[in-house]
């Protein structure tokens, strides 16, 4: 018998994000492909969700997408804070929020369960490959689309060596500007071959993988000109799968330190991180402590 399909979503500043597992987005990608529509998955992290504080359109790109997924350790951490109970008393509320915060940040550590009681951390890295996984299983076809570095054509060919089934062909894209819009004539009348190039592939999985907001603002774009069933923007994924950049080792995600081993890796800057925190985390504690009971 099938299990039937749980929706239920959480609001993180304003961006709806779906709580649910890793099996149940699977699973819901696969029972959308009986419809006729497109389907559409973001994959927001909380420097995202305060890009999306100050760029309207992004937030409602976001927004519209069929399935958000938690795609970081700090908005797991910002719904369970969100869900703990607020004080009617200002005084009373600040010291009991920054209490609630300090149990959040040692939860991250040492209660992963009870952290992700509220809404579960699913990787958009993870996810893509397990829909790669579906795929090559079901004979789906794929069409990856990257940057001007054959980031795309890299992943396909490693992809195809471990699935031997599978239909997959990558390609890369024109450069962007924050608007998803072409830098050049020679990238618009790139843009336009691309467009034409997964029109013809009619792919089952389209994957973006530029860097957000500009690849969500791209496919939004061209969303209606497009000819697929599922899409989903996986920003540096292409990378990981290529082997370009290593991932981070087990014993890294489970203490939730990926930011850290990417800062000491130099695959982040200091500014991106900080943005995650402390600025993320204050602003979903400055929302909960000001906002209208």
């Amino acid at each position: 018998m099938e299990e039937k399909i749980i929706r239920k979503h959480v609001n993180i500043l304003g961006v709806k994000i779906i709580s649910s597992s890793k099996e149940g987005v699977l699973r819901e990608v696969q029972s959308s492909f009986k419809s006729s529509s497109k389907y559409n998955i973001v994959t927001p992290n909380p420097e995202q969700i305060l890009m999306a504080q100050d760029d309207l359109q992004f937030k409602d790109i976001l927004n519209s997408a069929n399935m958000a997924i938690p795609d970081g350790i700090g908005l797991v951490a910002a719904a369970k804070f969100n869900s703990l109970p607020r004080p009617e008393n200002l005084i009373t509320r600040y010291f009991v929020l920054f209490v609630q915060g300090l149990g959040i940040g040692f939860s991250t550590l040492f209660d992963r369960s009870w952290l992700e009681s509220e809404l579960k951390l699913i990787k958009g890295r993870e996810i893509f490959i397990e829909l790669i996984k579906l795929a090559n299983k079901k004979g789906w076809k794929v069409v990856l689309v990257g940057d001007k570095y054959l980031s795309a054509q890299k992943a396909a060919k490693k992809l195809k060596l471990n699935f031997i089934k599978l239909e997959i062909v990558g390609f890369s894209g024109p450069d962007l500007d924050e608007n998803g819009m072409p830098f050049s004539k020679k990238d618009s009348e790139l843009e336009k071959k691309v467009v034409q190039k997964i029109n013809k592939e009619k792919p089952d999985l389209l994957f973006i993988g530029f860097r957000a907001p500009v690849q969500e603002k791209w496919l939004y774009r061209w969303y209606k000109n497009l000819d697929f069933k599922c899409s989903m923007v996986v920003g540096g994924t292409f990378d990981y799968t290529s082997g370009k950049k290593p991932l981070p080792p087990g014993w890294v995600d489970d203490l939730n330190l990926e930011w850290l081993w990417r800062l000491v890796n130099k695959d982040q800057k200091i500014k991106r991180i900080s943005r995650a925190f402390p600025e993320f985390a204050w602003k979903v504690f400055w929302n909960k402590l000001v906002k209208s009971s």
